[in-house]
């Protein structure tokens, strides 16, 4: 394996009981220090493959090794997994289950075995990065969709994971809370750990991911750089994708030759004020 992956996936495949396939032949590395957007419509296969890379489940055929070494499904190597491999749900009420949000975020620390004052400074961390420390006497079933979000964040935060999974971490936040997560993900950035971030957010995917995979029927169709993706049509529609606003505004300015056609496509609302400022 490489120096620099965390994860290398081969022909991985998945089957219900039924038979029926929901991964089909994933052949795929996760690098190291990366920020990876998984793109594709509800049923494409994001959550299960997801599920495959903590360990929840297990594949019918082909193999995962992380950090080298092929994924062992005992319990002591699947907590050690876990420890490293973190995943937030996009349903938070199917990770939380303590009495309050303080006992919640406490617990996945609490059983790795560190000392009482890395457990505290973990956690004060990790509530510091998700915003919450008015919540922590809160009982969880008092908390709204997105603060339970934010909870669950905070949770596997705590565990310090080289590998942050997060499913459709925007869905059912306000827009204040759905920009905050970028701010979140940005406190994270260190290098060496890899974010991957399940989302239906065009524009979120495009303004911070590094490299885009879209999925489709339990495939990957597409790996690689995000602005090269929104210019395949053909691909686009065959994952029932849209462009981010971003990027038709700038082919628009382009087409009408406002922009110069080597100008580097931006990404976010800031760049392309800054290219409309210039003109």
């Amino acid at each position: 394996m490489t120096t620099g992956l965390y994860f290398e996936l081969k022909q991985l495949s998945y089957a219900y009981a039924d038979g029926t396939y929901a991964l089909t032949d994933i052949t795929l590395q996760i690098p190291k220090g990366k920020k990876i957007a998984l793109l594709g419509h509800n049923g494409a296969g994001k959550s299960t493959l997801f599920q495959h890379l903590n360990g929840i489940l297990k594949p019918t055929t082909g193999s995962i090794a992380f950090c080298g070494k092929e994924l062992y499904y005992g319990r002591k190597a699947l907590k050690a997994l876990r420890q490293q491999v973190g995943i937030v749900f996009q349903d938070a009420d199917n990770q939380l289950f303590s009495g309050t949000v303080m006992q919640d975020i406490a617990f996945g620390p609490l059983n790795l075995g560190w000392s009482a004052e890395k457990v505290e400074e973990k956690i004060a961390w990790a509530v510091a990065q998700t915003e919450i420390a008015t919540l922590l006497d809160k009982p969880i079933h008092f908390l709204s969709v997105g603060q339970k979000k934010r909870v669950a964040m905070a949770g596997v935060l705590a565990m310090e994971p080289s590998v942050l999974l997060l499913d459709e971490p925007t869905a059912g936040l306000d827009n204040y809370y759905a920009a905050q997560v970028l701010q979140y993900l940005a406190k994270l950035e260190d290098g060496e750990r890899t974010i991957l971030l399940a989302t239906h957010d065009l524009s979120l995917a495009y303004e911070w991911a590094e490299q885009i995979i879209v999925m489709e029927a339990g495939k990957i169709i597409y790996n690689g750089d995000p602005v090269a993706l929104f210019y395949q049509e053909d691909l686009l529609n065959r994952a029932h994708l849209g462009r981010p606003w971003v990027f038709e505004m700038a082919l628009a300015l382009q087409h009408k030759k406002l922009f110069d056609k080597n100008i580097s496509i931006p990404r976010s609302k800031e760049d392309l004020q800054r290219l409309i400022e210039q003109l």
